[in-house]
């Protein structure tokens, strides 16, 4: 199962990725606290059994094994200033059938509007519930995504809430 979940999740995360133009990015940890090359935000990352790894244009991923979860931030350029918040979170979930939405409310991420979903969904038979925060300023916008097969999506769904409360943006992103 795992690593047949690795590769779906890789698939979806490439698939996200393509939507936007994104740069590839160092993942640089320090001091528990993930900054990207660009230095535009900080986020604390979860210990325990999370690690990181590099699979596409996204900023970071995270694995944890025990629970086939993935987390990942994906920070990219937006030509189209007018997309709202609701269009841009669609399109994070292009590719996955059979939608359900459970969750969908607006939020602030570092006092930035932003649109919390979370949802249930199939990609290749394979089922996965996500929890995403889409948050755009200017010409970026930034996804903070977390994704496991229903059965432990809540086994550590705490750890990407509480790094989704840590991300900050710097000073020099504009607002």
């Amino acid at each position: 199962m795992s690593c047949f979940f690795i590769k779906k999740a890789i698939l979806w995360l490439s698939i996200a990725s393509l939507l936007y133009t994104a740069g590839c990015a160092t993942v640089r940890i320090r001091g528990g606290v993930f900054s990207p090359p660009h230095e535009k935000y900080t986020v604390s990352v979860p210990g325990n059994e999370w690690k990181p790894v590099k699979i596409g244009k996204e900023d970071m991923a995270l694995w944890h094994r025990q629970y086939h979860a993935m987390i990942a931030i994906i920070s990219s350029d937006i030509e189209n200033k007018g997309l709202s918040l609701e269009t841009l979170s669609r399109h994070l979930f292009l590719g996955i059938a059979g939608k359900k939405i459970i969750l969908k409310e607006p939020v602030l991420v570092d006092n930035q509007k932003a649109l919390h979903t979370i949802l249930e969904g199939e990609m290749d038979n394979c089922t996965l519930k996500i929890n995403s925060y889409v948050v755009r300023i200017g010409d970026k916008i930034y996804d903070l995504v977390y994704w496991a097969p229903p059965y432990s999506f809540d086994s550590v769904k705490d750890d990407f809430e509480n790094m989704a409360r840590t991300f900050r943006f710097t000073k020099t992103n504009s607002r």
